[in-house]
């Protein structure tokens, strides 16, 4: 059935620990509200890249550690299956949905989303949404749902445009994953990378794979293709 791949979504490698820069404060306020219960609906928006995706399997991964049972959806590879697979997410205590304005102009999601808000209410779960644009912006054919979504708690994230918030995204991830970049790379990956959280992210897992663990010191053509490959990155 198609409702048993919801359970093999694959997770980002992202935890709440990287968002700690000072322009994601209110965002991760709100995600610690999220844990306390004293929210069952949070909407997080951002442009692309600002790392929508990332924080909500980060916010799922930090619900597994207590114990918590949790999932990441993407509603855009999600119109494909029967509105039925929706009833799969109601057994987690906390359902993730990215890319909700995907459901736009397709009223039989927007239903089923809406029942999937109904039916979390009444158990007691948390529903956690991401779009490209703010609740007010949706254009869902469905007052009910729109209602229902411009009711949660929303933030924007930021852009990366802070110089702190890319370090301490770069600085928390490397240190996760036990990785140790050359001073000159770390400088050039600051102050020439991309600026969008994803993306970040990505840049760091392609120099990982390309210098695989490496800590000699690096040839001047090596330093040439480290910085070609992080200025491919950059938008």
């Amino acid at each position: 059935m198609r409702q048993l791949q919801l359970d093999i979504e694959p997770q980002l490698d992202a935890r709440i620990s990287d968002f700690s820069g000072p322009g994601w404060g209110h965002v991760v306020d709100a995600v610690r509200q999220l844990h306390a219960g004293l929210m069952n609906r949070f909407y997080i928006y951002g442009g692309a890249g600002s790392g929508k995706s990332h924080l909500l399997s980060a916010i799922c991964d930090s619900y597994l550690e207590i114990g918590k049972s949790a999932i990441k959806v993407s509603l855009l590879e999600l119109l494909d299956a029967p509105i039925e697979a929706i009833t799969s997410l109601e057994r987690y205590d906390l359902v993730a949905l990215d890319d909700i304005e995907a459901i736009s102009g397709v009223p039989h999601w927007q239903k089923a989303v809406f029942h999937l808000i109904n039916y979390n209410n009444e158990v007691g779960g948390q529903l956690v949404f991401s779009s490209r644009v703010a609740p007010i912006e949706l254009r869902l054919e469905l007052p009910d749902l729109q209602s229902r979504l411009t009711q949660a708690v929303s933030v924007k994230l930021p852009n990366g445009s802070l110089f702190a918030d890319r370090q301490a995204l770069i600085l928390s991830t490397m240190s996760r994953r036990g990785l140790q970049f050359d001073p000159q790379i770390l400088d050039y990956l600051l102050l020439h990378g991309p600026h969008q959280a994803s993306l970040l992210l990505k840049t760091i897992a392609q120099l990982e794979k390309l210098l695989k663990g490496e800590k000699t010191k690096l040839s001047n053509a090596t330093l040439r293709q480290i910085y070609a490959l992080i200025d491919e990155y950059r938008q």
